[in-house]
């Protein structure tokens, strides 16, 4: 109901709703008297029936309409809001948690593979540090716009730190290194432009395929990408790295882990 009075748009709807409330009006004009054997009114009484329904029919339902399509609106912001980073405008935190699980529970139940990567800007401090928060923000608006250009809706891309990112898709990790290595490719000619000034940057990309989904639950995989990225990190940046066992003996830092409980900075 709501889609379709949101379609019709407020003059609209208010035209049906005063001709549905003067159809009714009449009809209950002629048919209580009938019904209860009252004389029928005089016959001047239809036409007032009508011009008063038709007056104030108008007024009642615009204003409550307009209440209507107020909420409307603002529960959709907040529920875009919700769904999508404001800056970046690819999925928040919460909603990709929320898509990445659903995926991992469909690959459960199909025992198919899937693969997550989590992406970290290298040097985002010193880019912060040099242009300043605005420098930094627009460096993250020019990545969210590369990632949103490079992956169509069958990834699931979102923020889930302050200069962190990450996709889940259902691909082998053949494949999935070679999506990954586009966005590598990319910044290798690409710059951000803030303030006449083209910022450079680069990025290093954890990546992990989950081939037992039922064993290995997600935040376990998110784990071992976060692991495969701090090897990225420390060993020279700006590379994609993909996780194995011996990274399992790399001593990442507490920060560096448990990213589910991780704060936006």
């Amino acid at each position: 109901m709501r889609s379709i009075v949101r379609k019709l748009g407020h003059i609209q709807v208010v035209f049906l709703i005063t001709l549905s409330a003067i159809l009714a009006s009449e009809v209950l004009a002629y048919i209580i008297p009938q019904i209860f054997s009252f004389p029928y009114p005089m016959p001047s009484t239809p036409i007032v029936t009508f011009i008063v329904t038709a007056i104030l029919t108008p007024f009642l339902s615009w204003h409550l309409l307009k209440l209507f399509f107020f909420i409307d609106e603002l529960e959709q912001e907040m529920n875009y809001l919700a769904t999508y980073d404001s800056m970046t405008e690819l999925f928040s935190r919460q909603a990709f948690f929320k898509h990445s699980l659903a995926l991992h529970e469909n690959a459960k139940l199909t025992n198919d593979t899937y693969c997550v990567c989590i992406i970290d800007i290298d040097n985002f401090k010193y880019i912060n540090d040099t242009y300043g928060h605005s420098g930094g923000d627009k460096v993250l608006i020019h990545f969210g716009t590369l990632l949103r250009k490079l992956y169509d809706s069958s990834y699931i891309v979102g923020r889930i730190g302050g200069e962190e990112f990450s996709i889940v898709s259902s691909l082998d990790i053949t494949t999935k290194h070679n999506e990954i290595q586009k966005i590598h490719d990319t910044l290798a000619t690409a710059t951000c432009t803030y303030k006449n000034t083209k910022i450079a940057y680069t990025v290093s990309i954890g990546i992990f395929e989950n081939t037992m989904p039922e064993s290995i639950t997600f935040d376990e995989a998110l784990s071992h990408a976060d692991n495969a990225l701090y090897e990225a990190k420390t060993t020279g940046k700006n590379k994609s790295i993909v996780f194995n066992n011996s990274n399992l003996n790399t001593k990442v830092p507490q920060e560096a882990t448990h990213l589910r409980t991780r704060k936006l900075e």
